[in-house]
């Protein structure tokens, strides 16, 4: 569950620089053109110790975003999970930013109390199948010219020590 509410948080936080742009061409077009980064903020409503946070950098096909206790880094063909207190990397084939670009008109039934503006989002995202709500909040949102550059996105496992499990699964 999430997983799918990063989703969304990703592709309607992408949407922002649109002013309400709504269309998932315009989407697409935003994040094919542009560099989009943001804050976030997730909390469960019932449970409000469950709490999670970190940041997201869009560019083109790559991506990195870091929560707490994870970096998930994707130079657009490749993905690395990485848990730097438990010391382990997963490597997986990835097909970049599609992996989590939805169409967020899609999921925006599942969300109440939406407030956009330039500044931040903030709504309760509702996943009907698990009876779940999460509090959500995007901030620092910014949006410039795409770089381009892949090294940015790219994990080298090469300088991590022994005692480091690397999976991969590609």
């Amino acid at each position: 569950m999430m997983k799918r509410l990063l989703t969304f948080l990703l592709a309607l936080a992408a949407t922002l620089p649109l002013a309400a742009q709504s269309d998932a061409a315009g989407l697409k077009a935003l994040v094919d053109s542009n560099r989009v980064s943001f804050k976030y903020t997730l909390s469960a409503k019932d449970r409000p110790q469950i709490a999670t946070g970190g940041t997201v950098v869009l560019d083109g096909p790559c991506y990195h975003m870091s929560t707490k206790g994870a970096d998930i880094w994707c130079d657009g063909t490749t993905k690395w999970t990485v848990d730097s207190e438990a010391k382990e990397v997963y490597i997986e084939s990835s097909t970049g930013t599609r992996e989590f670009m939805v169409d967020p008109t899609a999921h925006l039934d599942r969300v109440e109390g939406l407030k956009v503006s330039e500044k931040q989002v903030t709504g309760v995202y509702k996943e009907p199948s698990q009876g779940a709500a999460v509090a959500f909040k995007l901030t620092s949102i910014k949006s410039s010219p795409l770089t381009g550059g892949t090294a940015e996105f790219f994990f080298d496992v090469s300088a991590l020590g022994d005692d480091w499990v690397i999976t991969d699964l590609r």
